[in-house]
C-alpha cells in the first residue's frame, strides 16, 4: 500500500514558501526523449569502430540520465558498457556535408536502462530539470572577467561539459543590460544585491557563483556557492589546469543537483499525497491536468478523490520525498502554487499537501 506522507505544519509551510519563490519559472527545454539518445562521431568505419561508438554513446546516455559522470564507476554499469547491444533500440547514420564526418545517433530502450540503474542503485533524473545561472569570475594577470556566453574557451567548455550531463546551465550575456547592473567585482565579492538584480532577466531556478584564480601552489582554484531553494551549498575545488577545473566544477554541480532532484526507485512502492487544485472548469481541463501530472517523472498514478465546482482533490502516487514532488510540480508551468497551506496547515483534519491553481 502507498505510504501517505505527513510532514509537520511547520515543515510544510517552509517547503511551500521556499519552493514557490524558487521554482515557479518554466522548465528547461530538455526532453525525455533526449535523455535516452546519444550522437557520437564514427572515428573508424569498421566493426571495432562501431562497437566503440556504441559504448561511448551508452556512457554519454547514462551520464545525462543520472546527471553525473561518476555513475560510470558502478560495477554493474561497467559490465553493461561491454554489452551495449542489449540496450540499443535504434541506430541512424548521418554524414556532415562539409566535414564528411559520419555521426551515429543511438536510441536506447528505456525499460532495460532503468532496470540497470535500479540494480546499480543509481538515480534517474527527470527531463524537466531546473536550470542554473552561472556567475563565475576568472582572474588572470591581475584582470578579472565574468565568464559570459561566448567567452572562449572556458565558456564553451562549461556549456559542453554541462550538455554531456544534461545540465541546463545558462551563462550571462554580459551585454550592456548586464554591464549596467553587475561587474566582475560584484561576483568576486559575492554582493547579493547586484547579483539578484542581474539574474532576474534570466529567471533561473538556481545559481552557481564563484571565483577562479591561480593559487600559491600554482593550481587553478575555484570557490563559491550553489544556491538552490534559497539554500547555499559552499564549494571549493582545485585542479592542475583551467580545463580540468571546469570539468570538476560541472561534475560537482551535477552531483549536488542529482542529490536533490534525481530519484532512486523506492523498493516499498510509491507514496501517496493529496493535492487541492482549483480552476479546473470542465472535463477537457481535467484531462489536461491529469496528463500534466502524469508527465511529472516521479508521479506514477493519479486518482480523483472529490470534486466540488471547479475545485478538485487529487491523490498522486509518487516516488521520492514531498520536497522532490513539490519541486517537480513547480516545474509545471500550468500549475500555480497558492498560499492556502499557510492559512490551513497540514494536519490530521486537513491532509492536503498543497494547493494549486490550474491555468
Amino acid at each position: 500500500m502507498p505510504t501517505l506522507i505527513k510532514p509537520t505544519a511547520c515543515q510544510l509551510k517552509t517547503i511551500v514558501i521556499v519552493l514557490w519563490l524558487a521554482f515557479t519559472m518554466a522548465s528547461s527545454p530538455l526532453s525525455a526523449a533526449e535523455l535516452y539518445t546519444a550522437t557520437i562521431p564514427l572515428v573508424e568505419d569498421s566493426e571495432a569502430g562501431l562497437q566503440q561508438a556504441k559504448t561511448q554513446a551508452m556512457a554519454l546516455m547514462i551520464t545525462r540520465l543520472t546527471g553525473q559522470a561518476a555513475s560510470l564507476n558502478s560495477k554493474q554499469v561497467q559490465v553493461a558498457l561491454k554489452e551495449p547491444d542489449s540496450y540499443i533500440s535504434q541506430i541512424s547514420r548521418e554524414t556532415d556535408s562539409l566535414t564528411q564526418q559520419v555521426m551515429l545517433k543511438f536510441g536506447f530502450d528505456k525499460v532495460p536502462v532503468q532496470q540497470l540503474l535500479d540494480r546499480s542503485q543509481l538515480p534517474i533524473w527527470a527531463s524537466g530539470r531546473a536550470n542554473v545561472l552561472v556567475w563565475l569570475v576568472i582572474e588572470q594577470q591581475g584582470i578579472q572577467e565574468i565568464i559570459a556566453d561566448g567567452y572562449e574557451p572556458i565558456g564553451d567548455q562549461l556549456l559542453d561539459e554541462a550538455a554531456q550531463r544534461g545540465l541546463p546551465i545558462i551563462l550571462p550575456l554580459m551585454d550592456l543590460t548586464d554591464q549596467l547592473v553587475i561587474g566582475p567585482g560584484d561576483v568576486w565579492g559575492d554582493f547579493q544585491a547586484p547579483i539578484k538584480t542581474a539574474s532576474q532577466r534570466y529567471q533561473p531556478h538556481g545559481m552557481l557563483l564563484g571565483r577562479i584564480f591561480r593559487n600559491s601552489d600554482e593550481l587553478w582554484q575555484g570557490q563559491g556557492r550553489i544556491t538552490l531553494s534559497e539554500k547555499n551549498i559552499e564549494w571549493k575545488l582545485a585542479a592542475q589546469s583551467q580545463a580540468q577545473l571546469m570539468t570538476i566544477i560541472v561534475e560537482n554541480l551535477g552531483q549536488e543537483l542529482g542529490q536533490r532532484f534525481a530519484l532512486i526507485t523506492d523498493v516499498n512502492g510509491p507514496k501517496q499525497s493529496l493535492l487541492h487544485v482549483s480552476g479546473v472548469k470542465n472535463i477537457a481541463a481535467y484531462a489536461q491536468l491529469q496528463r500534466a501530472l502524469l508527465e511529472v517523472a516521479n508521479i506514477s498514478d493519479v486518482a480523483l478523490e472529490s470534486l466540488h465546482a471547479e475545485q478538485l482533490l487529487i491523490s498522486v502516487f509518487h516516488q521520492g520525498s514531498v520536497e522532490n514532488l513539490l519541486i517537480s510540480l513547480g516545474l509545471q508551468s500550468q500549475l500555480y502554487l497558492l498560499d492556502d497551506q499557510v492559512q490551513t496547515p497540514y494536519s490530521a483534519s486537513n491532509p492536503i499537501l498543497a494547493y494549486y491553481q490550474w491555468r
